[in-house]
């Protein structure tokens, strides 16, 4: 659609706005963090091709620079066989010698969609007027959803973000002498009150063809990108409590508005040369640059050729079955990887199993106190039901709660004192030499470790969320079915089975969350263990297990343990609740998990900077960095991930994968019907997924989706997000530190590659059934292998196309949400 029809334009804007608006994707507070996939919304294109339209509309560049891949080269991280089979994958006729030569070549020079606000004219001294309007708006943005820190609250706030920004603007004199915006005369009466009839009053004055404004959308939701996402995950979250939202439309509609009032304040020649302007973006928009891609693609095959050797390795050890001593259950997480490696290589009769680090209980979590509940599940979810953990008797779990509460309203006072505008210098004077010791304290890392993440042993029972009825025996059954088939774990069993949750701590760190897991809210798993322990050991749920064909014997106790992926050490929860009967093994495995974590130390030691000491050392070392609150790399979480394997342990079991793979539990020979894998497809694999482009995007563009330098963070709203410095938008992604040790790059991006111990015909059906997954195919958004026999990996051809090539089909307001939520839900769901 070329013509100039705004007319037609201003009455489609809403749908094409909310269409613009799901290509961002969603973000989660600071205390709820997930990675996200930043290109979720544009998984209906080729990777190749929504890179071209980031880098046209938003001026983004999604590939790394031609010198990072001289250097792979020249370095033998890439060799010619991985460039020839590049080039062949990829069905290109440039020859190798032209791919090497193109690495003399500039990086390309990316562009973005004009605005009228970056042609007005500049007053001297004064930032340009875009900037100044995107600080407005982030401004905004910030007073608007601090529920928190912010003490005094404006009355629009309940009345949607537009509203409070059309009241904040309507007091701001600087905004338009800053500008040189002319103020509207009666702005209140000027604008509409609705954001709807905002947004088609701001195209009417637009004359934009419908690509263009689509352009100019993206430009601007890109401009305050951390912000847009953050409006997004508003909506998603909505969503997923049955409620419409349009917070990010309301967002969009706000810089509409600002670039009609721009365009109108434009004088004629002003007015003339942003067409010109807008004709030469359009006539000077670059295609894909196929050289980097394959360059990309080569430095991607380099690492699946590697993990190919070793999971050719991995099949000639012996795979003979055998009841194990012990079975421990970790999350899929890579850390989990490298002490599950030293844990099976000091203890033969250890068997690990891999599994989604939630257990496949989808529970928000109720401590004692005043605190709001903490989701212990994938964002992607809406938590089905509700843990409270008691300690006793009703009468004791009020007395706690009365402490609590008052606990609570005593430092409720002093943050009100702190932030008053008349006591705030008085109060800080008058008790600064309270806060003295506590400072040199924490100085001096005398503080003690804090590396326990879950410390309470307190219990509780599980309720549903909606209605808040106890969860009866038959749906008890159901979650600790799934639990085993999900992980192929229906006979065999060992004497002890233990869940391993993990988590993470660190002090003065905004984002530790991200440290915690990689998708479940930011939360550890010791909550989830436990219920999933308490499940299998529940005599009721034994005896409903026997009637679906699972007989877990007698002799089988289920116990639950945390991993402290900081220091990797492993706790033991509820350990005065295991019986005489399984002590010795118990204390046998806590002795394996100490000379696992020793092992584990050692071989992070050198990346974390600490290489050349004691094993007592070392673990003092680790301790110290999760109470050192001017530590900015505790560790190095998820950095380097670039594979998830959905196999038996069996496949993979005796090679060093580097702690760059998930691994998830998955026998073939017990999914006939192919209902196991397509959870794990449609559930884990999009986890990774997103886990994965998240470090990639933070790699690749850090100045866009990556969160900046830690040492200048400052938080927002309590736990909305970061922003750096002074600047006015949040920022989005991984810090710096998070994957770069200040001389390299410690994530390698690629894409993720997806290995399925599975007959071919059955992905297929499954990728067919989900148009959604197999859009992460088919696109090239991951790399999706099947193993063979003998560890090779085949390549599974790509999915047939549903959709029009390149096209997203057309979806009510929240059908994308939906679809992107509804994947992870068959994987909690009997």
């Amino acid at each position: 659609m070329n013509a100039k029809v705004p007319m037609t334009l201003s009455l489609n804007s809403i749908s094409l706005m909310s269409e613009v608006c799901e290509t961002i994707a969603p973000t989660w507070p600071l205390d709820r963090w997930i990675a996200v996939n930043p290109w979720w919304g544009l998984r209906h294109l080729r990777a190749v091709d929504a890179a071209e339209k980031v880098a046209r509309d938003a001026g983004v560049d999604v590939l790394m620079p031609f010198h990072f891949y001289r250097t792979a080269w020249e370095g033998g991280r890439i060799r010619e066989g991985d460039l020839r089979a590049a080039l062949a994958e990829q069905d290109h006729s440039t020859t190798v010698g032209s791919l090497i030569a193109s690495l003399d070549q500039v990086d390309p020079i990316t562009s973005q969609a004009i605005s009228a606000t970056e042609h007005l004219p500049s007053t001297k001294g004064r930032s340009p007027a875009i900037e100044l309007i995107q600080e407005q708006i982030g401004r905004a943005c910030a007073s608007y959803f601090d529920q928190r820190q912010a003490r005094w609250n404006r009355q629009s706030q309940d009345h949607g973000l537009y509203a409070h920004w059309r009241d904040l603007v309507a007091r701001d004199p600087m905004i338009w002498r800053n500008t040189g915006i002319p103020r509207p005369e009666q702005l209140e009466g000027h604008l509409p009150q609705s954001w709807e009839e905002s947004a088609v009053w701001a195209a009417e004055g637009l004359d934009f063809s419908e690509s263009e404004f689509r352009a100019l959308a993206q430009r601007h939701l890109y401009g305050l990108i951390g912000w847009a996402s953050w409006c997004r995950g508003v909506d998603w979250r909505e969503m997923l409590e049955g409620r419409d939202s349009s917070t990010c439309c309301e967002l969009l509609t706000i810089f509409l508005v600002w670039e009609r009032w721009a365009t109108e304040a434009l004088p004629v020649e002003g007015k003339a040369e942003l067409q010109r302007a807008r004709k030469r973006h359009r006539d000077q928009a670059a295609g894909p640059d196929p050289y980097r891609w394959i360059w990309q693609r080569a430095y991607e095959l380099a690492w699946t050729r590697s993990l190919e050797q070793k999971l050719k390795a991995a099949a000639n050890l012996n795979t003979g079955r055998m009841t194990p001593a012990v079975q421990a259950v970790f999350c899929i997480d890579v850390r989990s990887e490298v002490i599950r490696r030293h844990l099976e290589n000091g203890r033969p009769g250890i068997q690990t199993l891999g599994f989604a680090g939630f257990f496949g209980i989808p529970v928000t979590h109720k401590k004692p106190g005043p605190g709001d509940e903490e989701p212990r599940l994938p964002g992607l979810l809406a938590p089905r039901y509700r843990f409270n953990e008691t300690i006793g008797t009703n009468e004791e779990n009020l007395q706690l709660n009365r402490r609590l509460d008052q606990r609570e309203m005593n430092r409720e006072t002093v943050r009100r004192a702190k932030y008053s505008s008349l006591s705030t210098f008085t109060l800080v004077e008058t008790t600064g030499l309270a806060w003295a010791w506590k400072l040199v304290r924490d100085s001096l890392n005398r503080n003690g470790s804090r590396s326990k993440p879950d410390q309470g042993e307190a219990h509780g029972r599980l309720h549903h969320v909606h209605g808040g009825d106890p969860v009866g025996d038959l749906e008890r059954v159901d979650l600790a079915e799934n639990l085993l088939r999900g992980m192929s774990l229906t006979d065999h069993f060992a004497s002890l089975l233990l869940f391993v949750g993990h988590g993470s701590h660190t002090d003065n760190n905004p984002n530790e969350a991200g440290l915690a897991c990689g998708a479940c809210g930011g939360k550890s798993g010791g909550v989830n263990a436990r219920i999933a322990a308490e499940l299998i050991n529940d005599r009721a749920v034994r005896a409903g297990l026997v009637a679906r064909g699972i007989q877990i014997p007698d002799f089988c106790h289920a116990v639950a343990a945390e991993h402290c992926t900081v220091t990797d050490r492993v706790r033991i929860l509820d350990r005065h609740t295991v019986p005489d009967s399984h002590l010795i093994r118990l204390q046998e495995l806590e002795e394996a998990f100490a000379d696992a974590g020793n092992a584990a130390r050692r071989e992070r030691a050198c990346a974390l900077g600490l290489n050349g000491l004691s094993d007592d050392d070392l673990l003092k070392a680790v301790e110290k960095r999760t109470v050192n609150w001017a530590e900015v790399r505790p560790e190095w979480g998820l950095a380097n991930n670039a594979a998830i394997i959905f196999a038996k342990r069996s496949r993979s079991r005796g090679t060093d994968l580097g702690g760059r793979c998930f691994l998830h539990d998955y026998d073939p020979d017990k999914d006939q019907d192919g209902k196991i894998l397509a959870g794990l497809m449609t559930a884990p694999m999009v986890v990774a997924n997103w886990i994965n482009l998240q470090y990639f995007a933070s790699v690749v563009s850090p100045e866009v989706y990556g969160a900046g330098n830690k040492l200048l963070h400052s938080v927002v709203g309590g736990n909305i997000g970061v922003i750096e410095g002074n600047g006015a938008d949040l920022r989005i992604g991984l810090p710096i530190q998070s994957v770069h040790d200040g001389r390299h790059w410690r994530h390698e991006p690629v894409r993720l590659t997806v290995v399925i111990d599975a007959p071919e015909a059955r992905i297929h059906q499954i990728l067919n059934d989900h148009d959604d997954v197999a859009a992460l195919v088919r696109n090239q958004w991951l790399w999706l292998y099947r193993l063979g026999d003998d560890g090779e990996l085949v390549a599974v051809a790509e999915p047939g196309i549903n959709t029009e090539a390149g096209q997203s089909p057309r979806k009510n307001r929240h059908q994308t949400l939906r679809e992107g939520a509804s994947l992870l839900a068959g994987f909690c769901r009997p």
